[in-house]
């Protein structure tokens, strides 16, 4: 149970993961939780440079990783392109990818896994569904 709470926890918290300006990018990060206080700047931009190929590249076939890793505080993970659709939203259909996040962190003995489907907005951005 505590591991579901911890991965819903997480999911609520990476709610925008990936923009390009640092204070827009991680600002919705809640680092009250018990794993978003684990997630540190550079955990996060890690994490995002790992997702921007998965979420951009359509010449990637569905199952496609990417792997991410923080030296500094040993925590690591992949990301993994699940699933490419389509989300209609006021009458435009958005281009929206689902991502499968596998996070390990250094000093826990599970790891945490979550799906987050996103879409790409007018504004170039992708947002999560």
């Amino acid at each position: 149970m505590r591991i579901f709470s911890c991965i819903a926890l997480l999911t609520c918290a990476l709610i925008v993961l990936g923009s390009a300006c640092y204070a827009d990018s991680f600002a919705f990060f809640d680092l009250s939780g018990p794993l978003g206080g684990r997630l540190n700047h550079h955990d996060l931009k890690a994490m995002t440079a790992a997702d921007q190929p998965l979420l951009t590249d359509d010449s990637l076939p569905i199952g496609a990783t990417r792997e991410w890793a923080n030296p500094e505080s040993g925590d690591h993970g992949t990301v993994q392109l699940t699933k490419r659709f389509e989300y209609s939203y006021e009458g435009n259909k958005l281009p929206c990818r689902e991502l499968r996040y596998h996070t390990i962190l250094s000093n826990s003995a599970d790891p945490y896994n979550y799906t987050l489907k996103r879409c790409k907005v007018a504004d170039g951005s992708w947002k999560t569904l």
